[in-house]
């Protein structure tokens, strides 16, 4: 029995890490180990990753006072809604139960972050609980340290733009990052990752074609792994300063390529600028 899926042993066999991420496969547990149960409860921010109801991932932040996720036992994580879903958009129509759902929890601060997937238990408005079914530490890498001041209602997404095609207003937010997150869908679910470097590792290609690099990390390859079985992805672009974040959902073409050569493509298919508010006002603080 592994712990990978095909996607994944493929990356690994083609870049010549099975041996390293054997060994490391040790550390993906099926329940919340106790240990993480203080990080968990301490945390602001959780990031989701989940397909959309045209099969196309999506990866969004919520916000919340600390305390605002439980892990309960280890088996359920409980995640308070209390309104702050991405309204008016259908997510709770497709956060249904069963749905395959990638959690990632990262603590700018400390640089720490904690992946926990599963599928969903249970939703409602105020709610979500996630049946844990895999859950790991990642490694520090290039994970820009800051503090974070959320807003103590954890503040409201407001869509501000949506479209198909980038322009150079969204050019220009791109190559200004430094912190990106990206959903990938698998076999055995979803999965949602930071990506992280200095302003400008994303690059635009084209109005609609963005590369971004994959440097070297665990050697486990769930990212890339997942785009192997489902070549599809969505990259949400931080800019937490202003308190805005741009979605992009698209196809991924794998770039073949050792170290920092290594890289995969998004060729945009939807897009959507959301400003988090707080009565009217730019919300989210460093």
């Amino acid at each position: 029995m592994t712990a990978f899926h095909y996607g994944e042993l493929e990356i690994q066999q083609r870049l010549g890490v099975q041996a390293a991420a054997a060994r490391l496969s040790a550390l993906i547990q099926p329940t919340v180990p106790a240990a993480a149960f203080d990080f968990i409860r301490q945390q602001t921010c959780i990031w989701l990753g989940m397909a959309d109801g045209e099969d196309r991932p999506w990866a969004f932040p919520l916000l919340g006072l600390p305390g605002f996720i439980e892990p309960n036992d280890g088996d359920l994580l409980d995640i308070e809604l209390g309104g702050r879903f991405f309204a008016p958009e259908p997510w709770l129509f497709c956060l249904q139960p069963d749905k395959a759902l990638g959690c990632l929890l990262i603590d700018f601060a400390s640089r720490r972050r904690l992946r926990v997937n599963g599928i969903v238990n249970a939703v409602d408005a105020g709610r979500l609980q996630l049946a844990v079914r895999q859950v790991y530490p990642n490694c520090q890498k290039y994970i820009s340290k800051r503090e974070m001041d959320v807003p103590a209602d954890g503040g409201r997404w407001r869509m501000q733009a949506g479209g198909e095609r980038l322009d150079e207003f969204l050019h220009d937010f791109i190559k200004q990052a430094d912190t990106a997150f990206v959903a990938s869908l698998g076999p055995d679910g979803a999965d949602v990752s930071h990506r992280g470097g200095p302003a400008g590792f994303i690059a635009c290609v084209t109005d609609s074609k963005l590369s971004v690099p994959d440097y070297q990390g665990n050697n486990l390859f769930n990212t890339l792994g997942n785009f192997r079985a489902h070549p599809v992805a969505g990259l949400t672009v931080v800019e937490l300063g202003q308190g805005r974040i741009l979605q992009l959902t698209g196809d991924v073409e794998l770039i073949a390529g050792l170290g920092a050569d290594r890289r995969w493509e998004l060729t945009v298919k939807r897009w959507r600028l959301f400003l988090l508010e707080d009565n009217g006002m730019s919300a989210l603080k460093l």
